[in-house]
């Protein structure tokens, strides 16, 4: 037993041992550091990120809330770009898929006894056209009878319940149209103060689909519509707009997907594949207060797909006519999609932008565009979109 105590004594009285014990104490601070200590800083890191985060995400809802506010229920407005467009519903972040709840009628309104000699009138006339060649019926369209805003009592997910039925036909749509135009203006005041509460179910005779286009070079597209057009001749709208037909229903559903890709095809010659279809969102719900007419706002993001949907490939399908509706269209512009840009091309051309055209565009920019700040001061809105710090 001794001679082990006299051994461990030895050793530890050696040179060597002292040396070697100085070195592992000396050095164990950087072995901490370097091992333990960097996997603790970066689990602190992750945290911090992950609160910060958390408070842009709070604050985006919050400007999102802020900005739903500012539009819902009334007609747009947002800074320097205003339109005789009423705002029903806006989904910053886009509605879900099952977003739209449908209700089959089979009954057509009729029309009221007031508007009934003026209806006839306003017939003939664009019987007549119809005739001439200069408009077409196509495929019957959705005419839309009542609509509301509600929340999935499973999900809590905004819905929009809609009860619709096939149109009279495109001749029956734009006679109505154009007796709701000639009305008196108390008699329009009236009629769309709260549209969806006072619409008068026989001029609301269609429902459409507005999607801003931003392509795969990161344009956005505008249209100058040609003069053989039955509406807004010559004037410029955002991207396509599509009219939702019968043959839109699918399971008793409404399926705007269908309708908006058919836009795309038809105008522009973009076939989306159907593992492509997720780009469209739909955003907001809108009425013309123009034209007494319903409609869906969306945008399709293509900047995904590279090369595929770039400006210059969809300039071609237009000039080549491969585009089926392609005589609609006069000039196609492509915008860079930019606030700056955007803004910029909006505001100086207001006087011919159709008025849906303008909130489209806006909202395309609000939902799609990196910095909605950047958007607010582009049109100089007053609505506060600045960035979390």
């Amino acid at each position: 037993m001794d001679f082990f105590i006299e051994l461990v004594d030895l050793i530890s009285n050696h040179p060597l041992w002292s040396f070697s014990t100085a070195l592992v104490i000396g050095g164990l601070p950087y072995l901490f550091k370097y091992t333990v200590g960097v996997y603790i800083s970066e689990k602190v890191k992750e945290y911090r990120k992950s609160q910060i985060d958390n408070k842009k995400l709070k604050s985006l809802i919050a400007h999102s809330e802020e900005l739903r506010g500012s539009q819902e229920g009334k007609l747009f407005s947002f800074g320097r770009a205003k339109a005789s467009i009423y705002v029903l519903d806006y989904s910053i972040q886009g509605y879900s898929k099952d977003f739209l709840i449908t209700k089959l009628l089979n009954s057509v309104p009729d029309c009221p006894n007031q508007y009934r000699a003026e209806f006839e009138k306003q017939l003939k006339y664009w019987n007549e056209k119809k005739n001439r060649g200069e408009i077409f019926e196509g495929t019957p369209k959705i005419a839309l009878s009542k609509i509301s805003v509600g929340r999935s009592p499973v999900s809590e997910k905004k819905q929009i319940q809609i009860s619709i039925c096939q149109s009279s036909g495109y001749v029956h749509q734009r006679a109505a149209t154009s007796v709701f135009r000639n009305l008196d203006h108390r008699d329009i005041e009236r009629i769309i103060n709260e549209p969806s509460h006072t619409m008068e179910p026989f001029f609301s005779n269609s429902f459409g689909i507005l999607i801003g286009i931003i392509t795969g070079d990161n344009k956005l597209i505008f249209v100058e519509r040609g003069k053989g057009t039955a509406v807004n001749e010559s004037r410029i709208v955002c991207g396509a707009v599509e009219g939702m037909t019968i043959d839109d229903i699918s399971n008793s559903k409404l399926d705007t997907s269908k309708a908006a890709s058919r836009a795309l095809s038809e105008e522009f010659g973009i076939n989306l594949e159907p593992n492509e279809l997720s780009s469209i969102k739909v955003v907001s719900c809108v009425f013309n207060c123009d034209f007494h007419e319903w409609n869906l706002i969306g945008y399709v993001d293509l900047r995904d797909y590279g090369d595929k949907y770039i400006s210059a490939h969809i300039h071609d399908y237009n000039t080549t006519a491969k585009a089926y509706d392609s005589w609609e269209i006069n000039e196609l512009i492509f915008i860079d999609f930019t606030p700056q840009k955007v803004a910029g091309y909006l505001l100086s051309h207001d006087d011919r932008v159709v008025n849906y055209s303008m909130v489209t565009a806006i909202y395309t920019l609000l939902s799609a565009y990196s910095d909605r700040a950047e958007v607010a001061r582009a049109f100089s809105s007053n609505i506060d979109l600045t960035s979390t710090g």
